[in-house]
């Protein structure tokens, strides 16, 4: 790229951070291998309308990223009105869960259940559902009702064509962008046709240790070398998500500046429909209280809704889950008003693997 380019152009005095990526992907929740958690319903509802919370909670606990499959095995005070009893169970055992515990529900169905179904869709505001696309019923009848849902998908090494027909037959292929694809693969290691297609399908999640689901680095991050005491901070990110699909848990993006004795966080205003794979870029002029003068450590961080850090793929000195991007200096005034820098100026540039665009 050209010494002229607009890659280089900047109104005010920059630091270019470019933070180098890990060996392997971190861990993290909601990514790679994920434990299916399954209970009988005579465990669940020992007595009639009685509803042991406290050991389905418990079970879930025990596992990382655990997906929860409720057995129809019935109890043995069931005499008549299975669908309706085991319908009442699914409402009661999903309403008390929180999204935070679990990855998904499998939707469990012994033949065409409509009634059950519909306690599935009911009760899973706020966590994904998981259908196995051999249910061909089910699946069109999800698809009618106009919910998004997760796919189960049961794969091995001499089945997966069959599974990529499912896909393409019923319309699966876009079905990751909105929740996620998790693989039950029979074999121990998973074969060359499995791995080839498990990214294709975006998978999220295996039952079978393996690198898949989201994995965000930052390539680089511009910022300015100083700041106003009362003014604004603009930062332009570019971050990449490495992996096979996007992160399904609610999260923020915060900056955090750390003087001699004070602390900053701000949380970002991101658009996370968009945050799905590859290249991500964000500009923000984030507005400043007062602050002291002075030179600040500047950090970033992704935190997922219960206030713990996702691990970032970068090389970067991190406390309490923000990565040290660089320093910067709060003066009194700066020789730009940063307020209004990017009101005659396009922030964007033009960043790798993108095409060029004019501003509005």
């Amino acid at each position: 790229m050209g010494k002229y380019a607009l890659e280089h152009y900047s109104p005010y005095e920059t630091y270019k951070i470019r933070p180098l990526p890990l060996p392997k992907a971190p861990a993290n929740p909601g990514r790679g291998q994920y434990h299916l958690v399954e209970l009988a319903w005579k465990e669940l509802e020992p007595d009639r309308g009685k509803y042991d919370l406290i050991h389905l909670k418990k079970e879930l606990s025990k596992v990382h990223n655990p997906v929860l499959l409720i057995k129809q095995t019935p109890p043995s005070w069931l005499k008549e009105g299975k669908e309706e009893c085991f319908a009442h169970l699914i409402r009661r055992m999903a309403s008390a869960l929180k999204k935070e515990e679990l990855i998904g529900i499998v939707v469990s169905t012994e033949g065409d259940e409509q009634r059950v179904w519909d306690a599935y869709l009911e009760a899973s505001v706020g966590f994904p559902l998981l259908v196995d696309p051999n249910q061909e019923t089910l699946v069109r009848y999800f698809k009618e009702m106009g919910r998004p849902f997760g796919l189960i998908v049961n794969c091995r090494e001499d089945n997966w064509i069959d599974c990529c027909e499912k896909f393409a037959e019923y319309g699966l292929s876009n079905a990751w962008e909105r929740m996620p694809v998790l693989l039950h693969i029979e074999e121990e290691i998973p074969g060359p046709g499995i791995l080839r297609e498990s990214l294709r399908w975006h998978a999220a999640l295996s039952n079978r240790p393996m690198d898949i689901g989201y994995d965000f680095t930052i390539r680089r991050l511009t910022y300015p070398k100083k700041i106003a005491a009362e003014g604004a901070l603009p930062v332009r990110f570019w971050l990449v998500n490495k992996g096979s699909a996007p992160c399904y848990q609610e999260y923020d993006f915060k900056l955090c500046l750390k003087g001699e004795k004070e602390r900053y966080e701000f949380v970002l205003n991101i658009d996370r429909s968009v945050w799905k794979q590859g290249d991500i870029t964000h500009n923000e002029i984030v507005s400043l209280t007062t602050l002291p003068k002075g030179e600040y450590i500047l950090s970033a961080g992704i935190f997922f809704s219960d206030g713990s850090p996702m691990q970032l793929d970068i090389q970067a000195e991190e406390n309490g889950g923000f990565y040290r991007m660089g320093t910067v200096e709060v003066c009194q005034e700066t020789a730009v008003d940063l307020v209004h820098v990017w009101d005659g100026f396009y922030p964007d540039g033009y960043y790798p693997l993108e095409d060029p665009k004019l501003p509005d």
